[in-house]
């Protein structure tokens, strides 16, 4: 790696993975220590990495993390709405934020509903806009598997939805 760009290139992917982690239901101050570790060991293993699987590394080990400490608490980890605030709302109405507050409750209800594989594969991809390439190579599988589960997470998804919308 170029020693001029790897801090940088280092803050970008640690700020996406922050995100990722957040959406993936840790609390700001657990994702904040998930990213440091992670970035501790990113730099005492910078030789032996790959630099163009600095991103699937990056998020290998958070997500690694991210399970070994949520393991040990033995808690089940909802998202809440301000862990969402990364989603703009539209407009300013005080109906229509409400409703754009109420909907983001019902999705993350929706998405908590789903087997955590594909919670994370539609976080993945919708909320973090990685390529199936991306995803694939951040779970060290084909493409070819990452839009096989993902059709099946969003159609998962979708019945979930519908089934709390016919109510």
């Amino acid at each position: 790696m170029k020693n001029g760009t790897v801090e940088d290139l280092l803050i970008d992917e640690a700020k996406l993975v922050f995100k990722y982690l957040l959406k993936m239901g840790a609390t700001k101050e657990d994702a904040e220590d998930i990213v440091q570790d992670t970035l501790y060991k990113t730099i005492k293993n910078i030789d032996s990495i790959n630099e163009n699987m600095v991103r699937s590394w990056l998020f290998k080990v958070a997500i690694n993390n991210y399970y070994n400490l949520y393991r040990k608490m033995k808690t089940m980890v909802h998202l809440t709405s301000e862990e969402l605030e990364m989603i703009k709302p539209s407009s300013n109405s005080t109906e229509e934020v409400y409703l754009n507050e109420q909907n983001k409750k019902d999705l993350m209800v929706a998405l908590n509903e789903l087997k955590p594989a594909y919670k994370n594969l539609l976080i993945l991809k919708y909320f973090m806009d990685l390529s199936y390439k991306e995803i694939a190579s951040i779970l060290e599988t084909s493409e070819q598997n990452v839009k096989v589960y993902l059709y099946r997470a969003r159609n998962t998804f979708k019945h979930i939805w519908e089934g709390k919308h016919d109510e």
